[in-house]
């Protein structure tokens, strides 16, 4: 029987190990990538506006920063319920200027947080914003009754800013002037309500896409 010295089983365990550790991310990856083909074939279909900015400042070389109307609505209903909230808390009808002065300034940067809202679907798939549920964790979300014209998207607060799923729609370079158009954004929701950004539709949901010119 041969014999292994320890440096020679070390060796061996250390490949065993990094073999294992490959396979498991390959693993990881091939799932995420499943997981993220199931929710674009089956997940619900929505649209939702892109909040009126400069076209300047949405093109960065290789892709358009996005900012959907939703965002902002989210944003106010969430200052207003800090200011429901603040006003719960301290319990007083007649604060005088300079309390609402700093209590202001507090409110201006929300606090990382994840949470739902309530889109009324229109026509054409296009959402529009109904209002906020409570915070995931905090209730039962899954359970929310809603009408058949109706969906729960998912949104996070990051760093004071409002993302559903993304803030950037790629592109290849040289084909910014083809996104210049967008003015919805094309969404599948799945049954949890995660949302995933798949393209950019015209004001009249038209795809937005590089035209191939074939040459002979």
């Amino acid at each position: 029987m041969p014999k292994f010295s320890k440096a020679s089983m070390m060796k061996n365990l250390n490949n065993i190990i990094l073999v294992g550790t490959l396979v498991l991310i390959l693993g990881l990856v091939n799932w995420q990538i499943y997981q993220k083909e199931q929710h674009i074939h089956h997940g619900e279909l929505i649209y939702l506006e892109l909040a009126p900015v400069d076209p300047r400042s949405l093109m960065q070389g290789d892709y358009m920063a996005l900012r959907f109307q939703i965002s902002n609505d989210v944003r106010t209903a969430l200052k207003q319920r800090q200011a429901d909230e603040e006003l719960a808390r301290t319990n007083k009808q007649d604060n005088d200027s300079s309390d609402e002065s700093e209590a202001n300034q507090q409110w201006l940067q929300l606090p990382n947080s994840d949470g739902f809202v309530i889109v009324t679907v229109e026509k054409g798939n296009v959402g529009k914003y109904k209002a906020l549920v409570n915070t995931i964790g905090k209730s039962k979300d899954n359970d929310i009754a809603l009408a058949d014209n109706e969906m729960r998207l998912q949104y996070r607060v990051r760093d004071g800013m409002i993302k559903f799923a993304t803030n950037a729609f790629f592109f290849q370079e040289g084909h910014a002037s083809v996104y210049e158009a967008a003015k919805y954004g094309e969404f599948r929701v799945n049954k949890q309500g995660a949302v995933l950004l798949t393209n950019m539709f015209d004001e009249d949901l038209n795809k937005l896409e590089p035209q191939i010119s074939l040459q002979e």
